[in-house]
This record gives C-alpha cells, structure tokens and sequence, in this order.
C-alpha cells in the first residue's frame, strides 16, 4: 500500500474513534491543574529519556524543537501506541491498573531541503487526567450506615499544530509551531449507601477548554567544525519555548441522584499555563552514538483559573538525557546490522506538591528501531518510572510502561528533468 494512502485511511479513523487523544494515567495526583504533562509522544524519544530539544533526524520528526525540521529529506508519517501499567502503594496496601491508548500522529514534509525548509502537522496528547479513589465511611449512630464515596476524573488536553523551520546560511536553524489547544475533563464526586435504600448521588464539574499557542525553536551550528573538535561531530545546541494565550474554560455543574439530573451552573471563564523553556545539546560521538542531554522547565506556580493561584502546583523542571546508537548501513548489512539502539534516564520534580513535599520522578528507559526499509522503522521502548512517595499518607507510583511507534518515510515530491 502505498504511504499516501495508509495516511489517509489512518487519517479518517483516527478522527473517527478518537475526538482527542487522551493517555490514561491511572494517576490520583492528576486531578490537580491541568493533569500529567505529555513531555514526547514519540516512541524514539522515549527510549533516550524523552526531550531532544538539540536533536535533529532525517527520520524523525520532533514537536519538542520546530527547528529540527530542517534536516527532513522524505515525505514522513509517524504514530504511536502506548501500554502503561502502574502499581499504585501507600503505607497499609498496593493496587495495579493497566491501560493501552494511542499516542497521536504527524506528518512531514520536507519543503526545499537545500534551505532547510520542512513542515509539519500533527495531533499529540498535551495533558492528562485520570485516576479513581474509592474511601469508604462507617460512621457511628448514622441512619443512613456505611456509604463509599469515590472521587473520578478522566479527560485532558490535546494539541493540534503546524510547523515549519529554516535554514540560515550560518548553518542556524530557527522554527515555529502554531498551536491549538482542546480538551474536555470531568471530575465526579458520587456517594454510594452500602446498607440502605437511598439511591447513590454524583456531583459533577465539566471542563471544556480551548486555546492557542506558540512554539519557537533555534538549533545552533556544528560547533565541532568550528572548534576542530576531533572525538566529536555534529555538536550542536537547542533552545526551544512554548508560549500559551489564556484557554476558555467552559465550566458545567451538575448533579444527578433519584430526582433526575440538575444543572446548578455554568460559565466562561480562563485558564493561564505557563510558558515552558527548554535547553539541550546533542553530538555524535565515533560516528556511532548520539549524546543528548535536556533541560526543561515550567512555572506552574503561576498557573492560573480566572487569575487566582492554583493550589497545590510548584514549579516543574525535567533532567534527561540519553543515547542513541547509529549503526553504518553499508550496502548488504544484515537486518540485525541495521536496528537502532537506544537508552535513557531522566529526573522529574513534577508541578505537585503536598505539605511541603514535592512529588518527584525517576524513569530509565531502552529503545530500539527495526527496519522496514530505507528510512522506514518499527520502533519499540520500555520505560520504568518511579514517583511520589509513601510519607505523610501519599502514593507511590510505579509505572512500566511500553510504547509502539511506526515510522515511514517516502519520496513523493519530485521534478521530472526535461
């Protein structure tokens, strides 16, 4: 089949089945701000510690940096599948849930190589809200005897972008992303009566958001030309930021028990996320290993609703770094001379914080690309994840999680010679 007509076909069910692509995270500090924050969608990127802000592949494209698009020499469809299973422990018991969900797409093609002009669309999932608390009461001298009152959320933001990068003639590639932000989340409170004939009641708050934003990026030149640099090729520096306007915060209150459903309000008002920075660097090391190291940050302690602080959000920021090994792809190498390995770790002081406590992560990852052909892959990571903590009576959160991600990659735009 051909590459442009799997995307299309990919296209139109992917906006059949999914109005907007939402990871489950199975996550009880997500009910806080806007949920967990999608770093990468990318499989590839998962698999070197996420991030790759100074990364740039003729095989990959990139959401963190529009300036990477630059290197992109074929027309490129890209999605991802992701299985994530998590352990959920505090001091008295431990849970297990598990949850498969799609990643999201892109599309790129490459402009005019020779000035490094690319493009690129896509649909990835931004945040995410979803966890289930279940506390039992049993009161004494009630009327109305135990009851169990559980706490849901599901829901989070998606993103819709276009962009495009530019080479400058100093070997600087600078990019820009327009973006579009949407998402509904839900957050229920219902009270279920165990040893009596009153009929369970739900409390419900409904968030539908909506809003757009900016990408910026620049990659610098090779300084390992410019320094002489032996040992290493292909240095470069990244910077990248993500500026937001204020979403429109649709708001719908309604409560449901034996006498129907009631709508008790709803309104407009907005949220203000903050404006995201991210640094790194990558080199090739023996023309065999690309190096990555990231810096992110985000300062959701100035996250607002209807500009008032949001409690309890601090300040975020994300380590990582990674490795990718390169292999050479002479003409008769073997399959297994041609897959692609990949490891990370990263630390995560995430934008949760409770008495004075802030909620941090941990995560090692491997990752491999097996080929399809010339420039096509199956790419596979593992990623395990270790956050929050058991003191003060919060959770613990192991995370295993798998990501599936294709790749492929075709010519489709050529002049004919005369």
């Amino acid at each position: 089949m051909k590459l442009k007509y799997f995307l299309i076909l990919s296209f139109i069910i992917l906006f059949a089945e999914n109005y907007h692509l939402l990871a489950q995270s199975s996550s009880s500090y997500s009910r806080y701000g806007i949920g967990d924050i999608d770093y990468s969608y990318s499989v590839r990127r998962m698999g070197m510690g996420e991030l790759g802000t100074a990364a740039a592949d003729a095989n990959f494209i990139s959401i963190v940096n529009p300036a990477s698009l630059y290197k992109i020499d074929k027309t490129r469809f890209e999605f991802s599948l992701n299985s994530e299973a998590t352990y959920l422990s505090n001091s008295q018991k431990t849970d297990y849930y598990a949850d498969t969900d799609f990643g999201g797409f892109t599309f790129g093609i490459p402009i005019n190589y020779r000035n490094g002009i690319g493009m690129a669309i896509g649909v990835v999932p931004f945040s995410n809200v979803s966890y289930e608390i279940l506390e039992p009461y049993y009161p004494e001298n009630s009327i109305f005897g135990d009851f169990n009152v559980k706490y849901t959320g599901e829901g989070g933001l998606s993103k819709v972008f276009i962009s495009s990068s530019f080479l400058l003639p100093i070997d600087l590639s600078i990019g820009a992303s327009f973006d579009y932000y949407f998402g509904n989340t839900s957050y229920k409170a219902s009270v279920d009566f165990v040893n009596s004939r009153l009929f369970a009641s739900e409390y419900e708050i409904t968030h539908r958001n909506s809003g757009i934003g900016g990408t910026f990026g620049l990659i610098s030149p090779d300084f390992s030309r410019l320094l002489s640099l032996r040992a290493f090729s292909d240095f470069r520096i990244g910077f990248a930021v993500n500026l937001f306007s204020n979403l429109r915060d649709d708001t719908l209150y309604t409560s449901r028990s034996t006498v129907g459903i009631n709508t008790l309000s709803q309104g407009v008002g907005e949220i203000s996320i903050p404006t995201k920075y991210s640094l790194g660097m990558s080199f090739v090391l023996d023309y065999k290993f690309l190096i990555c190291l990231d810096y992110s940050s985000q300062a959701w302690s100035k996250y607002l609703v209807n500009n008032a602080s949001s409690y309890p959000l601090q300040d975020a920021y994300k380590i990582s770094g990674g490795f990718e090994y390169i292999p050479l792809n002479d003409i008769g190498s073997t399959f297994w001379e041609e897959i692609i390995l990949r490891a990370g770790l990263s630390y995560e002081q995430t934008q949760y914080i409770f008495y004075n406590i802030g909620i941090n992560q941990y995560s090692v990852s491997l990752g491999a690309s097996l080929p399809l052909g010339t420039g096509n892959t199956v790419d596979i990571a593992l990623m395990y994840a270790r956050r929050g903590t058991k003191e003060s009576n919060l959770l613990q959160e192991d995370v295993i999680k798998l990501g599936l991600g294709l790749s492929l990659g075709e010519l489709w735009f050529l002049r004919q010679e005369k």
